[in-house]
């Protein structure tokens, strides 16, 4: 008798368990490592704005000049602030202490300094202005403040000269402008004009000027002057400006005597009751 088979019953297919929205296990994985890398790159990115944002680690390297800068130049600026080391951190520079070290440039009158995020840093600078030299060296601004200034920066520089003892420049300067606004209140005929060039005292305060001829010239034109042919004045240590005065008033006559192959030379004026007259002549000296 033939036993008959019967075919073995299908199984059911089995269904995979979801994880939650991910259809796989690996989907889960991958979304856990990317929002990893995520994290760790937006923690990299915050670091390092935030390092860069930090005043304490930024560091000053712009150098921004400003005001009038007649004498001065950006690296004049450089070199002091460079003397001082290398630049600090924003928030670490300490303004006062760059502040103090370009005071240190003699032309340098006032200077303010501040800082701008991120990385400037700003100096005005106001300059002496100079009006006079003192004592062939140095330079006297409108205040008689003594300054000085490289050589080759004065070499176009036309200005009276003052020569005194140290620590008179006040003085020296306010005679100068006494006798300066003399000539101005007693002017010479012809368009001729006299200019002081120099004016010296020494440690008796006894005063002399040199002064020169010079012809006005037309409006807003530049007057024409001899610088070789400086005229000495001696005027002692009292009665200046009188004495100045007087020779004012005589110089049309003096140069009147004076023959076309002479030169004045010096004027004492130290005598009551006249004056001496030294002039060249063909490198000869007369005396009146």
């Amino acid at each position: 008798m033939k036993k008959s088979r019967q075919a073995a019953p299908k199984k059911a297919p089995v269904k995979k368990k979801r994880l939650g929205i991910f259809h796989s296990l690996e989907q889960c994985i991958g979304l856990v490592f990317f929002l990893i890398v995520l994290m760790v790159g937006g923690w990299i990115v915050y670091t390092i704005v935030n390092w860069m944002d930090n005043p304490e680690r930024v560091v000053l390297s712009q150098l921004i000049v400003t005001g009038e800068k007649t004498y001065t130049s950006d690296q004049d600026i450089q070199q002091a602030i460079q003397s001082l080391g290398l630049m600090d951190t924003f928030i670490g520079q300490d303004v006062n202490t760059i502040q103090q070290e370009v005071l240190r440039i003699p032309w340098i009158k006032q200077v303010s300094v501040r800082k701008q995020w991120p990385d400037k840093l700003i100096l005005n600078i106001v300059e002496y202005k100079p009006t006079m030299y003192w004592n062939d060296v140095f330079l006297l601004d409108e205040h008689a403040t003594v300054f000085s200034l490289p050589a080759e920066r004065t070499q176009e520089l036309i200005l009276p000269a003052l020569h005194g003892p140290e620590g008179k420049e006040v003085l020296v300067l306010d005679e100068y402008r006494k006798l300066n606004d003399i000539l101005k209140n007693n002017q010479l005929k012809n368009g001729l004009v006299l200019v002081i060039t120099t004016i010296s005292a020494n440690e008796r305060y006894s005063w002399q000027l040199m002064v020169k001829q010079c012809i006005s010239g037309n409006s807003g034109d530049a007057m024409l002057c001899n610088d070789d042919e400086n005229i000495k004045l001696v005027l002692g240590r009292e009665k200046i400006e009188e004495r100045f005065k007087r020779f004012i008033e005589l110089y049309p006559e003096i140069q009147a005597k004076t023959a076309e192959n002479e030169r004045i030379v010096a004027v004492d004026l130290r005598y009551n009751n006249g004056i001496s007259v030294q002039r060249n002549v063909l490198n000869k000296i007369t005396n009146n």
